[in-house]
């Protein structure tokens, strides 16, 4: 049966970061950019993908991870949006455990809260790269001059930035791109328009391209070279340096925008495409990892898992390697929100669902080897306060 995807035409990316940043306003950005959804929703109108549990669209925030995929590029981009509140981070480590990539959505008026901070601890030590998307920069009250030297002394020359804002005052009138030294503007059409950067704003471009150079330069000795010899360093070799310094975690780009008017959205899933790092093509028999479980109303059980190894096809049968149980793969779907959709097979990396298998949960690993490995489990914090109920009657 015809895969849809290759391993190399896939990206999982975590969208990790503080309560109120805009992850899954961004998320909704990427949908309605790439046309997977007609409208624009907003969590507080109750109308987003991601945020479609009753309990969600009451509260309006998240309070799960959910699985949004994109297409940009010929690239399917798993946008995993997680809950930015710390009651749910078991939540936020089911969604990290998946990904080959964390995107750390920031406040630009709140600055580096915690949920950031905490958000580049996971991903570091799930060795993923990590970049900064700088969400509400066209916030009157933000600053992108305290931000940036923040984000630095929090995260050393890392934090490289690439997509900084154009500001009159209090007002943003674009972005410019400091690889080209190009500026973006953007009509109510969302359509971008790119020009030379006009004069007044080129001493502030010219300050964080400084910025940007000595990031790029400590990807390589020649760069560095150059860079201490004040000689110039291309557009191409700025490029390829980012590339080679996200794929290693050497380089955390910082890219600013607004979620709600689309402004930094097309560059970033660009960048996604380009240079993210797609799942590792692990050849051999079919293997899968849950890394999350729900309780549906209407579907009952279902499984989320990421395929670790092979290729997985709707009529295999697997060994869960964890209660010793066979299960029947015979309906896979992929998930958008709530939204499902059945499919042959999907290629090693990619992230579907399977509704009730009954002797599986999660952090279980399945394959058509039985004697294969299980794969390393998602370790959940230690709760403080431990409680349970039970229904009265057997039919409650």
């Amino acid at each position: 049966m015809a895969i849809a995807k290759q391993t190399k035409q896939i990206r999982n990316i975590a969208l990790l970061g503080h309560g109120g940043s805009g992850k899954t306003s961004f998320a909704e950005a990427m949908l309605y950019f790439t046309k997977a959804t007609d409208r624009l929703g907003k969590p507080t109108d109750g109308n987003t993908v991601c945020d479609y549990d009753p309990e969600e669209i009451r509260r309006g925030f998240s309070l799960q991870t959910s699985i949004a995929p994109v297409n940009f590029k010929d690239v399917k981009i798993n946008v995993i949006d997680t809950p930015g509140y710390l009651d749910f981070s078991g939540e936020v480590l089911q969604g990290v455990r998946v990904a080959d990539s964390a995107l750390i959505l920031i406040d630009a008026k709140s600055g580096v809260e915690v949920g950031a901070e905490l958000a580049w601890d996971y991903a570091t030590d799930a060795g993923i790269p990590k970049s900064f998307f700088i969400n509400k920069f066209d916030d009157p009250d933000a600053h992108f001059q305290a931000l940036m030297a923040e984000l630095r002394e929090k995260f050393g020359h890392s934090a490289c930035p690439v997509l900084i804002p154009m500001k009159d005052s209090h007002e943003t009138l674009g972005l410019i791109n400091l690889i080209e030294m190009k500026a973006y503007t953007f009509d109510k059409n969302l359509k971008r328009t790119v020009s030379e950067i006009p004069e007044k704003y080129l001493p502030n471009a010219e300050k964080h391209r400084a910025e940007f150079l000595e990031s790029i330069a400590e990807t390589s000795d020649e760069l560095m070279e150059k860079f201490f010899a004040e000689e110039e360093i291309t557009v191409e070799e700025s490029l390829n340096a980012l590339l080679s310094g996200i794929a290693d975690g050497t380089i955390a780009p910082v890219i600013c925008g607004s979620a709600i008017n689309m402004w930094g959205v097309e560059f970033m899933l660009g960048l996604i495409a380009d240079a993210y790092p797609a799942p590792k093509a692990v050849e051999g028999d079919p293997s899968v990892f849950v890394f999350k479980t729900i309780a549906d109303p209407f579907v009952g059980k279902m499984s989320f898992f990421r395929v670790m190894s092979g290729n997985l096809t709707n009529d295999l049968t697997l060994k869960n390697l964890n209660s010793g149980s066979s299960e029947k793969f015979n309906h896979i779907y992929t998930v958008c929100g709530k939204k499902q959709t059945e499919v042959d097979g999907l290629c090693c990396g990619d992230i579907g669902m399977i509704p009730k298998l009954s002797n599986t949960n999660t952090n279980d690993t399945l394959s058509t080897n039985g004697d294969a490995e299980p794969y390393a489990k998602i370790v959940y914090p230690e709760p403080f306060l431990s409680m349970a109920i039970k229904p009265k009657a057997r039919g409650d």
